[in-house]
């Protein structure tokens, strides 16, 4: 056996062991790293709702606006994050009618505008108006954090100079240094916030078992109900986080075959809270048989899209449009006419025209008068007695031999009121203007 033989078994040996020992050695181990919400989370708050829906066979989906009344089933649920998006009081009365045929609905009530000094909302509320429901001011202001015992465990006990965010870099210290006496052991992280038991609402379910739930009780709903039994139309069914409340956080309403729901929680089943508690259940319990509708993202159209979608509408109204400006205006086609002749008015028919005018609006008195003031002060009797005027009446009728009743009549007597009793009282003031 040569040496070249030799080197290249030793070479083989020494390669099967540095397997061998690899294979012994080598431990696989596999580690969750937690990156956070995915980016479908981030923008729906309700994902895992629509996931939990999915996973009890109803069929969840997204609406745009409250407008998805027009083609939801009767069967269906309708959950409205914010009672505003019903904007009018004919989109409230459509939705009371839906409910009435046999939908369910759930309707948080919109307490940004709530003025605490006031007691009311600065904004009209259509559909908690329509069932005469009010907002009132509710708990002290909803808070839900982890406490610092959850994260830290031993280390959180505080020393009187030490903040909150220095216990946190001091415990993160001591996990790099391995100053911990043994490995940590992973905790399961609690299900449910440390909260008090007073501001929990447990509702009794079938089977004599009980569920419980965290409610913001920052503000509350009231209904004259509870506090006038003859009232009919309230509601049916509510609970109060507190004995001493005189509102609730939420209430439930019959209408028809359907029921609404009324709430104040807005966050009650968004991702962050929807696993605490037994609040998945209860949405389970809200929802009817068919579909469950979120509408919590409301969104219009926008205006490219809209003149995209009536582009055919809008140019056929158009063509329409010059069309029958074109048929209205076809007698202006054609061949170019001669302009006509410019001719200047005698002053005969610019006076003729002027008198037309003044008799058509009712002027002429105006007319007659200053013919009359003008002859009146030629003859000088512009202010005269009776004696003087009979003198001067006997005069103008050896002039002009017209009768002495005529010409008083003529100079003095009162307007004509046709256009032949004008003309002939013009007449006549002429005849005597001609023998001055």
């Amino acid at each position: 056996m040569t040496a070249k033989r030799i080197l290249l078994a030793a070479l083989v040996i020494s390669g099967v062991a540095l397997v061998w020992l690899f294979l012994t050695f080598y431990e696989r181990y596999s580690k969750e790293i937690d990156s956070g919400w995915s980016m479908e989370a981030r923008r729906n708050p309700y994902l895992a709702a629509e996931r939990y829906l999915t996973d009890i066979q109803l069929a969840p989906r997204q609406a745009d606006n409250i407008s998805v009344l027009q083609g939801l089933s009767s069967d269906a649920t309708l959950f409205i994050s914010s009672s505003s998006q019903v904007y009018n009081p004919t989109k409230a009365q459509e939705l009371l009618e839906w409910v009435e045929r046999g939908g369910h609905a759930i309707v948080v009530a919109y307490t940004g505008n709530f003025d605490s000094d006031s007691g009311r909302s600065e904004n009209r509320d259509w559909l908690l108006e329509s069932m005469d429901v009010s907002i009132q001011e509710g708990h002290s202001k909803f808070e839900l954090q982890e406490t610092l015992e959850q994260l830290l465990g031993e280390d959180a006990v505080l020393e009187p100079e030490q903040s909150p965010a220095d216990a946190m870099r001091e415990h993160n210290r001591k996990l790099d240094e391995g100053e911990t006496e043994d490995e940590p052991k992973e905790q399961e992280e609690p299900r449910n916030p440390d909260v008090s038991e007073e501001d929990l609402v447990t509702l009794p379910v079938e089977g004599g078992s009980e569920i419980q739930l965290y409610l913001d009780a920052s503000h509350l709903l009231y209904h004259p109900s509870f506090n006038d039994e003859t009232i009919t139309d309230g509601p049916v069914f509510w609970a109060k986080v507190r004995r001493g409340d005189v509102g609730v956080p939420f209430m439930q309403f019959e209408r028809g075959n359907g029921v609404i729901t009324l709430m104040t929680d807005s966050t009650l089943w968004q991702s962050q809270r929807i696993g605490h508690f037994d609040h998945a259940y209860f949405l389970q319990l809200l929802a009817g048989e068919g579909e469950f509708v979120f509408l919590t993202r409301p969104r219009f159209e926008t205006l490219s899209k809209v003149a995209r979608q009536y582009a055919a509408e809008f140019f056929l109204a158009g063509a329409l449009a010059l069309l029958a400006w074109l048929l209205l205006h076809g007698r202006r086609f054609g061949p170019l006419q001669p302009e006509p002749e410019v001719s200047r008015r005698s002053l005969l028919e610019h006076i003729s025209a002027c008198g037309h005018y003044y008799w058509q609006d009712d002027q002429g008195e105006t007319l007659l008068r200053g013919h009359r003031e003008e002859l009146l002060r030629r003859l000088g009797a512009t202010h005269i007695n009776a004696t003087k005027k009979r003198k001067l009446c006997d005069k103008l009728c050896a002039s002009t031999g017209m009768d002495e009743r005529l010409i008083v009549e003529t100079l003095w007597g009162k307007p004509p009121t046709t256009e032949e009793t004008f003309t002939e009282h013009m007449r006549n003031l002429q005849r005597i203007e001609a023998v001055l």
